[in-house]
């Protein structure tokens, strides 16, 4: 018996991402797993401020703002991409897909790629730079069609 080639498309962005794969049963496919950023919280805007800090320096005579480059929702959003990876990581050293399909938000990507090991990377058929993660999986085939 010949076994199958199993392939998984993850849909990601910087808080929320899915893992998907053809269904053995029918002709859609099935979600294997799915992940949501603890910090993701409808009121989280109220807890930080979406900027950058700013600072005075006070080196100089003339008193000049300069912007901090710390910003948290970046850092959280990094953090998360990092977790899903692991994840794949994991499954692949257990031998769970034979190729990877990544769809992830323009920005979040670079997040992704760099968190992936060399052996998930090797997996990798395509990297999209499209967030798919908000579309009902009913409509994900035709974005899937070249890839499968």
């Amino acid at each position: 018996m010949i076994k199958r080639k199993v392939t998984w498309f993850v849909l990601a962005d910087g808080a929320h991402a899915r893992v998907l794969t053809r269904s053995r049963t029918s002709s859609g496919y099935d979600v294997v797993a799915e992940y949501a950023s603890p910090t993701a919280q409808p009121l989280e805007h109220l807890l930080e401020a979406d900027h950058p800090a700013r600072a005075h320096e006070n080196a100089a005579v003339d008193h000049h703002t300069m912007v901090l480059r710390h910003d948290g929702q970046r850092l959280r959003k990094a953090a998360f991409a990092h977790e899903v990876a692991a994840h794949l990581n994991e499954a692949n050293n257990a031998h769970r897909f034979d190729k990877l399909v990544l769809f992830a938000a323009p920005r979040s990507l670079p997040d992704y790629l760099a968190a992936l090991d060399e052996a998930t990377r090797a997996k990798l058929a395509a990297e999209v730079p499209k967030d798919l993660t908000r579309l009902p999986v009913a409509e994900l085939p035709r974005h899937f069609a070249a890839f499968r």
